[in-house]
């Protein structure tokens, strides 16, 4: 029989298991709301404005052909890590525009996997999250824990070590 401080989920999560004990985190108020979304509305002022100031400096790096081949493979290794920041930086960028649209619709702060609040405290860390702290613990120990559905990170693809080792 379920506590009345932990109660059990009625229905399975999105993956199919069994319900898990869950504490409610409060919901979070107007007031904390207005200072996440001004929080999510400074990151993604912050990224428009470093988008805009690469474009104005023109961050393709300038080969001429008077450099050795040292200078081109620093060069070449600035721009990689370069585009790297500002993939992660529009990824960033669309989560934000994901949470203030939640926040608009009245759904922010609300975990995608399992309906429940998602604390206050988890949402000043990351005001993007989409789920409780239990779900996202979950999610990422059973994706650690799956072997079969690890990703490649070089191409996006899944390994299937399976017939890779056999």
């Amino acid at each position: 029989m379920a506590s009345a401080t932990s109660p059990v989920l009625s229905t399975p999560s999105k993956n199919g298991q069994k319900p898990t004990q869950k504490s409610k985190a409060p919901q979070v108020t107007a007031k904390e709301i207005q200072l996440l979304k001004q929080k999510l509305i400074g990151d993604q002022e912050r990224i428009l404005g470093n988008f805009e100031e690469k474009k104005i400096l023109g961050d393709q790096p300038n080969y001429t052909e008077t450099k050795d081949e040292v200078d081109s493979a620093n060069e070449d290794i600035l721009l990689s890590t370069s585009l790297r920041f500002s993939n992660r930086e529009n990824f960033y960028l669309k989560k934000i525009k994901k949470a203030l649209h939640k926040i608009d619709l009245n759904e922010y702060g609300i975990c995608e996997e399992c309906g429940e609040n998602i604390s206050f405290a988890r949402l000043t860390a990351r005001p993007t999250s989409e789920m409780c702290i239990n779900c996202k613990e979950e999610s990422e120990r059973a994706e650690h824990q799956n072997i079969h559905m690890r990703g490649s990170k070089s191409i996006g693809k899944k390994i299937d070590l399976v017939t890779t080792i056999s």
